[in-house]
């Protein structure tokens, strides 16, 4: 009965063993940096084994290859290495693909040490050194960023003074296609034009009509209104805001709105 336990025992162990030298390579994307002494900093040649299988992919930094792989415990060897025919130019810090296939087949041994794996042939020596592609989270598509034509901005602030709420009347429109910008100061409209590159902006041309509001004193927030629209070289847009400068000058804020 204590020789059957020891058997059992044995065989345990054998088999959990096994089974954790396997899981240290396949299931994961080891991506080449050195073959034969060779850093490799350019193409992006690896090999990836399919858990559960005795197959493997990958790519030679040029062609997609794939075929047999057997390992346990430490040894390791490819056979049956098959690949795809496309021609490519080899750029400076790649290695050759037929050195990188013709190693891979010299494989009998393998080491992991954290994300690092180095390749051995029969004498012992390393070949190959490999590094495991750390697989990211999911990129989530960013929330598409408000572009200036994209919203009614109604006058919130000029300068730094705030009102916590838009300035009845007085907002600004642009339009891409005819690359035109309207609005109303808030007693006369107004219309101009405008050029964009990147976050610089030049509001030029700006005219509006002449009609005089003399009894809410808008007057004097519209001549400000204006000669800001003038006078800014720069934007940018945060939380629902267009912010207009020039130089580091915050000008005015506006907030956006549904047209």
């Amino acid at each position: 009965m204590r020789k059957y336990i020891t058997l059992l025992a044995i065989v345990f162990f054998t088999v959990t063993g096994a089974a954790a030298q396997r899981s240290d390579l396949a299931g994961i994307q080891w991506t080449l940096t050195n073959a034969n002494g060779d850093e490799v900093t350019s193409a992006i040649a690896y090999f990836e084994i399919e858990p559960g299988t005795k197959r493997f992919s990958g790519s030679t930094g040029c062609n997609r290859m794939f075929g047999t792989v057997n390992f346990t415990e430490r040894k390791l060897s490819f056979s049956a290495i098959g690949m795809t025919r496309k021609m490519c130019k080899l750029t400076a810090g790649s290695v050759p693909e037929a050195e990188f296939v013709n190693t891979l087949e010299k494989a009998a041994r393998y080491s992991v040490n954290g994300n690092n794996l180095n390749v051995l042939d029969r004498r012992g020596r390393t070949i190959l050194k490999f590094k495991r592609l750390v697989k990211l989270p999911p990129v989530v598509d960013p929330v598409p960023q408000l572009r200036l034509e994209d919203k009614k901005w109604v006058l919130e602030s000029i300068k730094n003074r705030k009102t916590f709420a838009p300035i009845k009347g007085v907002f600004i429109n642009f339009d891409a296609a005819k690359k035109t910008v309207g609005g109303n100061g808030g007693c006369n409209v107004f219309g101009g034009e405008y050029t964009v590159s990147g976050s610089k902006i030049d509001i030029k041309d700006v005219v509006s009509t002449m009609r005089a509001c003399i009894e809410d004193g808008s007057m004097n927030t519209e001549q400000e209104f204006f000669d800001a629209l003038r006078k800014t070289n720069r934007f940018e847009i945060t939380d629902s805001r267009l912010r207009l400068y020039r130089g580091r000058e915050l000008l005015l804020t506006l907030l956006g709105t549904d047209k």
